[in-house]
């Protein structure tokens, strides 16, 4: 992935794991810079490289397919304000990677079966459990 300044020429060389740019690392990225500037949800450092997922979803699915041939560490999931924590996205980090009880997250206007499907199910797919890791959540706005 390249970026061309006004004259067609490379100011910026990323690589990015799909077709629809969900997935980003560049050379000494670091976990702010890809939450802030590049509007990354989810951070983690990756065989030592930082990498940034667009949706907590998409790095779930990432983490359940590779925990067991890299290394990952150092999971965020970045928000603008602190009234991100616990939100629906990063409820389902938590659960999903994090160990964390659904029963939790649940809401009062929905039954158990609702709230559970809220929380685990993301377009149409059950999302899977990983290994358990700590989750750390961060606002990016000072």
């Amino acid at each position: 992935m390249n970026s061309l300044d006004g004259n067609g020429k490379p100011c910026f060389k990323a690589s990015t794991y799909d077709v629809n740019g969900i997935v980003l690392t560049y050379k000494d990225s670091t976990a702010e810079d890809l939450a802030k500037t590049y509007n990354k949800v989810v951070t983690a450092k990756v065989n030592g490289d930082y990498v940034g997922w667009s949706d907590s979803p998409s790095f779930i699915h990432f983490k359940k397919a590779q925990e067991d041939i890299v290394s990952i560490e150092e999971i965020t999931y970045w928000h603008p304000f602190n009234t991100g924590k616990n939100c629906r996205y990063h409820a389902m980090l938590l659960i999903a990677c994090g160990g964390e009880d659904e029963k939790q997250f649940y809401s009062d206007r929905l039954n158990d079966h609702d709230n559970r499907l809220y929380l685990t199910r993301f377009r149409g797919r059950y999302l899977p459990l990983c290994k358990p890791q700590n989750i750390t959540f961060k606002n990016w706005v000072k």
